[in-house]
């Protein structure tokens, strides 16, 4: 990790969290409580960026960290250490901050890993993406994981959209962490950008597209699957966007990779002719 990078994040998580957290929950919801966990950092990326492997890893993008239910794991092994890493920092402990990065770079093979959510895009990834891993090791040098708000909730639907496309550019918390994700893009130079759900797919079009993302056939009009090309950071990235894996009927699941996949190398086969 550079020096510059380092900064940014250093700079990020010395910001009063909970005074951000309190002032986006008012800003990012038209009922004034967005639902952020005011005494959580947030997260500024997860999975070993130093170890990608340069212009052949992706960057998952989603909305926001999801706060566990009471009783989870992640309370006592990931949350609660987290907690008191960045209080000492706040403190003057310089040390803590180093330690906290090395949680953040160690997420997927420390055991503190939320596989429920990361498997449903590392066996895609694994499957179609990436030879000579499965859906666990393809996050060690392959993939890393952002999100575009960095606090965490319980419940995303409190997080408006319209909301959120604004204030990426104009709070000050948000705008550091734009700063933390290009700087990221540029160190690794992911081969692609895996937006997933629409909140994502309207932050990347609003500042980094120079056109919207195309929709692709009935899976663009029934799932939302999008590709196109950002500049970020004077850095090219391809864009594989679609709606919030889950369960609705607009919403994709695991077995829709296959086919997902497909559309995509027809789209870079077009796009690179």
């Amino acid at each position: 990790m550079n020096r510059e990078l380092t900064s940014l994040i250093l700079d990020f998580m010395e910001r009063d969290h909970i005074e951000d957290s309190k002032r986006l929950n008012q800003k990012l919801s038209s009922s004034n409580d967005a639902g952020l966990v005011h005494k959580m950092p947030p997260v500024p990326f997860t999975g070993n960026i130093e170890s990608m492997e340069k212009g052949n890893c992706v960057c998952l993008l989603g909305i926001n960290p999801l706060w566990p239910a009471p009783g989870k794991p992640a309370h006592e092994i990931e949350l609660k250490p987290a907690i008191d890493l960045i209080r000492k920092l706040h403190l003057g402990d310089k040390q803590s901050f180093d330690d906290y990065l090395s949680t953040r770079l160690s997420y997927f093979y420390s055991g503190i890993a939320n596989w429920g959510h990361f498997d449903k895009v590392g066996i895609g990834y694994s499957e179609h993406f990436f030879d000579g891993v499965d859906k666990r090791s393809v996050w060690n040098k392959n993939a890393f994981a952002m999100d575009v708000i960095p606090y965490f909730s319980r419940d995303a639907t409190s997080l408006d959209r319209k909301r959120i496309v604004e204030q990426v550019s104009e709070d000050a918390s948000l705008i550091q962490h734009q700063r933390i994700l290009s700087s990221i893009i540029s160190e690794t130079e992911p081969s692609f950008l895996h937006l997933n759900g629409s909140h994502a797919i309207q932050v990347i079009e609003k500042l980094y597209c120079e056109k919207p993302l195309t929709r692709q056939g009935t899976f663009g009009s029934q799932f939302g699957l999008r590709f196109g090309e950002a500049v970020i950071n004077e850095t090219k990235v391809k864009v594989f966007a679609h709606n919030q894996f889950g369960y609705g009927r607009y919403n994709p699941t695991k077995k829709h990779w296959p086919e997902f996949a497909r559309l995509w190398q027809n789209w870079i086969n077009r796009y690179d002719a």
